[in-house]
């Protein structure tokens, strides 16, 4: 089922000197990097259509962070591990290829570019070579990512159709996946941002359409700025809040609202 001899024949036919370029991909699937390009395509771009997938990024982590916590599958064993991890000891299915897809795919979704062929070829390329880089590095067999990789789409066909484009909606299904999530996790720090985010996100949702248009390239940057200068002080209290749990939650609903509220706090400056 997790295809443990096939992925010994994928870690096996790539180069040791390719390794390092495996790390830095799969960096493309991780919480950090996805939140930032979520952040930035929302300030800069779209925001009704990136809040919505924002709205199932939250649903998708608290999804899945309660499915590997059931299903209770271990990752493959510590000596195959290329790079250190951290947390999540449960490796079926890939979270970093579930959250690329449910990204990577919902944003050229959300932005009705699935009939772009030469976009969509390259999302594909991006989502496998981030499946692949789990394997590579050892962290995940490739009956996971394989895994990962149905799920992502599966899930995000389904909260399409459940949503039909409203981020509100979105954010009570993050909700509502959220909460039996923090039950079968024991009150896992993924789920408890994932509740706090939807939270958030509800509350900052019902001003979206209220907003103002970005109005030049300079506001965009004071923006971009402010945006990622707000969630860097946040992420450094994180440290402060510890392991008190509402605090904690308190402080990732403070983040989503923050992001998705940001342009409001720009829109009275003369730029």
């Amino acid at each position: 089922m997790r295809l443990e001899s096939e992925s010994a024949a994928v870690r096996e036919a790539v180069p040791a000197e390719y390794v390092d370029i495996a790390a830095v991909v799969t960096e493309l699937g991780a919480t950090t990097t996805l939140m930032f390009v979520l952040a930035m395509c929302y300030w800069l771009t779209r925001r009704q259509e990136t809040a919505l997938v924002v709205s199932y990024t939250l649903a998708g982590a608290a999804f899945l962070i309660g499915l590997k916590a059931v299903l209770g599958m271990p990752r493959p064993p510590e000596e195959l591990f290329v790079i250190a991890l951290d947390g999540d000891e449960y490796g079926f299915p890939s979270g970093h290829t579930f959250a690329a897809v449910v990204v990577y795919g919902g944003l050229v979704s959300a932005f009705d570019r699935a009939r772009d062929p030469a976009l969509v070829a390259g999302v594909t390329i991006l989502v496998v070579l981030v499946a692949l880089s789990r394997v590579v590095l050892g962290v995940h067999y490739l009956g996971d990512v394989i895994a990962g990789l149905v799920l992502g789409v599966a899930f995000l066909f389904s909260l399409e159709r459940l949503t039909d484009g409203r981020p509100r909606t979105g954010f009570a299904v993050a909700l509502v996946f959220a909460l039996p999530a923090i039950v079968v996790t024991g009150g896992a720090e993924e789920a408890l941002i994932a509740l706090g985010g939807a939270v958030g996100g509800l509350f900052a949702s019902r001003y979206l359409e209220d907003l103002p248009a970005l109005r030049s390239r300079i506001e965009g940057v004071a923006l971009s700025a402010l945006g990622v200068g707000f969630v860097g002080v946040m992420l450094a209290v994180e440290s402060v809040v510890g392991g008190v749990v509402p605090a904690f939650v308190a402080l990732y609903s403070t983040i989503v609202v923050g992001i998705l509220l940001a342009p409001a706090a720009v829109a009275g400056l003369e730029l």
